[in-house]
């Protein structure tokens, strides 16, 4: 009884890009193969070519929404993102100052006094060094939500 054989195949054979011998006319298999294995090596590099930028484009860092809810008092921002490089990083910016307490938080809750205006930024970046921002001067609101 035989046993069988692991034979391990070369990226263009798992590609299918060699012939079985045989399958092909004696006359054309050489001109055939030769062809046959530069257009699949052809649109093999397409391929990875078009992978690679639907990756990249899989990759973009995003900014979905960014939202400040003005309430009694109190704003509720929130932002919402895509894409990016791992590790990505949130900060919050109150009147040009960061907020170390709401860093790396999509939600925070943030006091403030009734009529006065705030300037109120969170800058979402990843591991490249590609940001987004969400921008915002809403005034506070006095009395009950």
């Amino acid at each position: 009884m035989r046993k069988p054989l692991k034979i391990a195949l070369s990226a263009a054979a798992a590609a299918g890009l060699l012939a079985l011998p045989g399958t092909l006319a004696p006359s054309a298999s050489a001109a055939s193969t030769a062809s046959t294995a530069k257009s699949a090596a052809s649109a093999a590099s397409s391929r990875s070519t078009s992978t690679a930028a639907s990756s990249a484009t899989l990759l973009a860092l995003t900014l979905n929404s960014g939202y400040c809810e003005p309430l009694a008092r109190r704003f509720l921002c929130d932002v919402s993102y895509s894409g990016g490089v791992a590790p990505i990083a949130i900060r919050w910016y109150l009147n040009g100052t960061n907020v170390p307490a709401f860093n790396d938080r999509t939600f925070v809750s943030i006091g403030c006094q009734p009529t006065f205006a705030y300037d109120i930024l969170a800058v979402v970046s990843d591991a490249t060094g590609a940001s987004v921002q969400y921008h915002t001067t809403p005034i506070c609101r006095s009395g009950n939500p």
